[in-house]
């Protein structure tokens, strides 16, 4: 068996090189490419990507007047500056909804108040009016005959033919 300087085998040597090493290496690249990609995108977020999208353009613009890592480094600043911009519009629409939501709630308290009320003084109304109506008689009470149809409103059928 032949040996090399270090006392390795020249077939530990070639298996190292030529079975370990590689796939030491392709294990490397599928955590990096695969798994460690795929919990990237598990927590990606429509506002991340939007953010990833807006540093690449903002990267680009830059890129035209500055190096590389200046333009990035521009742009980084830029997107924080934004980061400020929507912090400041969420704390601003917090208190709007806010507004709101106690406005809704103000607005069901006065509805409230007004059924209660309406439903109460119908009540009394009708409680006032079963006291003042008069007890009924045991006859049924006979209909008028006053119908719209009667011969004698207006004028008689055919009183009034032309000649």
């Amino acid at each position: 068996m032949r040996k090399n300087e270090a006392g390795m085998n020249v077939k530990d040597w070639w298996r190292k090189w030529t079975y370990e090493i590689p796939l030491a290496f392709s294990d490397a690249l599928w955590d990096v490419c695969v798994v460690q990609f795929a919990a990237f995108l598990d927590g990606l977020t429509v506002r991340k990507a939007i953010e990833l999208v807006l540093i690449f353009i903002i990267a680009l613009a830059f890129i035209q007047t500055l190096p590389l890592d200046l333009a990035f480094l521009f742009a980084g600043d830029t997107l924080m500056y934004l980061e400020f911009l929507i912090a400041v519009r969420l704390a601003a629409g917090r208190v709007h909804l806010r507004e709101v939501l106690r406005f809704a709630l103000r607005m069901a308290e006065l509805t409230t108040r007004l059924l209660r009320t309406a439903i109460r003084q119908s009540a009394l109304r009708l409680a006032r009016w079963r006291e003042q109506k008069p007890a009924q008689s045991a006859k049924p009470r006979r209909l008028s005959d006053n119908a719209d149809d009667d011969p004698a409103f207006g004028g008689a059928w055919g009183a009034f033919a032309p000649a």
